[in-house]
């Protein structure tokens, strides 16, 4: 039997929903439970923070290791300048984050640019098991939509089946829950996104300390299990991870290959098919002879 669960883990952090085969008369629990993903032979779960700059990512991924190894602070320019790693420990489980230089704005295809997608393509190497697209709660701007779509321009169109999105600023949210904001909100953008990443979300609150901060650790990292075991228990990987010997010339040759595939997906989207470009003829002619029959009758 195929089940869609839908988990809202606490007022305002998590939110999910994915598809699992449930065999009849199974305990409710086992049902809600994801299990400790096998991580296909890995020992360590890899989590790539994504995102524009300053939209919270460094201070993100403090918040996950519990202390504050990546620099975060307000400025008017790019704070991080080095993609970098840190290791973790949850559940009995080390974890790697990678915190990434200003790599995804559109506009950056310099040598630095590119030289900083090899270092994080080597930090997180054979591959993620998740990227966390931050992003500011109720600042979703055009700015982060360009991010999400230079996420799929360097990793592929299909890094979105292991994405997830986290709103900072979680606390801000008062007593309304997350999932609240993310079904009323009117930023189309801000929807199609979460839906092509499979309606994954969670709100963090970076200044949360001690059992607050772990609690939404958990959150998340349940929400990460629950992704990884839907994706195969396999991590995400790309031509670029597969390349032996990766220079600025064949970052510059995939990601070129990954935009035309997303505009070119975009285009066949919004292209209306052949039935109703004729049901839409077909309705015109009908009206242009009414009108001719009745100016007709008319005279």
């Amino acid at each position: 039997m195929s089940t869609v669960l839908q988990a809202d883990t606490g007022r305002h952090r998590c939110h999910f929903l994915v598809a699992v085969s449930v065999p009849q008369g199974q305990d409710e629990r086992q049902r809600r439970t994801c299990r400790k993903p096998g991580l296909g032979g890995d020992l360590e779960m890899r989590l790539i923070l994504a995102g524009k700059a300053g939209g919270g990512k460094s201070a993100t991924g403090n918040t996950l290791l519990g202390e504050c190894v990546f620099e975060s602070k307000l400025s008017t320019q790019p704070v991080t300048v080095r993609c970098a790693s840190a290791q973790g420990h949850w559940d009995g489980e080390d974890f790697t984050v990678v915190d990434t230089a200003d790599i995804f704005n559109p506009g950056g295809a310099s040598s630095e640019v590119h030289q900083e997608i090899i270092r994080c393509i080597r930090l997180s190497s054979p591959g993620p098991h998740a990227l966390l697209l931050v992003t500011q709660l109720g600042r979703f701007t055009k700015e982060d939509e360009e991010a999400a779509e230079r996420l799929q321009d360097i990793f592929g169109a299909d890094v979105l089946q292991h994405t997830i999105v986290i709103f900072t600023r979680a606390e801000e949210l008062g007593e309304r829950s997350l999932h609240d904001y993310v079904s009323c909100t009117h930023n189309k953008a801000l929807h199609k996104l979460i839906e092509r990443c499979g309606n994954r979300y969670c709100g963090f609150n970076n200044r949360a300390v001690g059992a607050e901060r772990e609690h939404q650790v958990m959150e998340l990292m349940g929400v990460v299990r629950c992704m990884v075991r839907v994706n195969g228990d396999r991590y995400y990987s790309n031509e670029m991870y597969l390349e032996p010997n990766l220079t600025e010339e064949k970052v510059a040759y995939h990601m070129a290959r990954y935009r035309a595939g997303r505009i070119k997906r975009v285009q066949f989207r919004w292209r209306p098919s052949r039935r109703v470009v004729l049901a839409c003829a077909l309705i015109v002619l009908i009206i242009i002879v009414i009108t001719l029959g009745i100016l007709i009758a008319r005279l």
